[in-house]
C-alpha cells in the first residue's frame, strides 16, 4: 500500500494556487490533488526513501553531515509516523530484499503527500527540511541509503 493509501484525511480550505506556484512551478514537481492535500506524484527521476520517524533524525544529522541534505518531511500514516526523504534514483531502485527491514524506497508514480499549510494540527505531513529554491538538487539515492545503513 502506497503513502497516498495510508495517508488520514483531511478537511481544509484549498491551497492549490500556492501549492502549484510553490511545489509546481518553483521546483519542477509534478502534483495531483485530492481535496485540499497537494500530493508529490514520484516520476523523472525523483523518488523518496521512507523509515519510521524514529530513526528519521540519525539519518537526515548523517545527510547534513555529508553536505547532502534535501528535503525530508514526517508524514502520519496509518502505520504510524514515517520520515520521507526525497532524492534522485540516478538510475535503479535497489530490490526490497536488498534494503534495511523498516525502509522502503518509493518511486515511479507513488504519490507522496506534500505539507500544505503548516498552521493546521491536522496536517499529515510537515517539513523537516523544506525544499530550498536555492538549492533545488536533491541528494542522490545512493547517498541517502548509505546515510540509512551506518557503517
Amino acid at each position: 500500500m502506497s503513502l497516498d493509501h495510508q495517508v488520514l484525511p483531511v478537511e481544509s480550505r484549498s491551497i492549490r494556487p500556492r501549492g502549484d506556484a510553490f511545489y509546481g512551478r518553483l521546483f519542477g514537481w509534478s502534483l495531483k490533488w485530492r481535496g485540499p492535500q497537494p500530493f508529490l506524484v514520484l516520476e523523472g527521476g525523483i523518488c523518496a526513501v521512507t523509515l519510521p520517524k524514529i530513526n528519521g533524525a540519525q539519518v537526515l544529522t548523517r545527510l547534513a553531515d555529508t553536505g547532502c541534505g534535501g528535503p525530508a518531511m514526517a508524514v502520519l500514516t496509518q502505520q504510524g509516523p514515517r520520515v520521507a526523504i526525497l532524492a534522485e534514483t540516478d538510475g535503479l531502485i535497489p530490490p526490497r530484499i536488498s534494503l534495511p527491514q523498516h525502509v522502503e524506497v518509493l518511486a515511479w508514480g507513488t504519490l507522496l503527500p506534500l505539507p500544505a499549510d503548516s498552521g493546521r494540527a491536522e496536517a499529515h505531513a510537515e517539513w523537516l527540511s523544506a525544499p530550498d529554491p536555492r538549492q533545488r538538487w536533491l541528494p542522490s539515492l545512493d547517498a541517502v541509503l548509505a546515510a540509512v545503513r551506518p557503517r
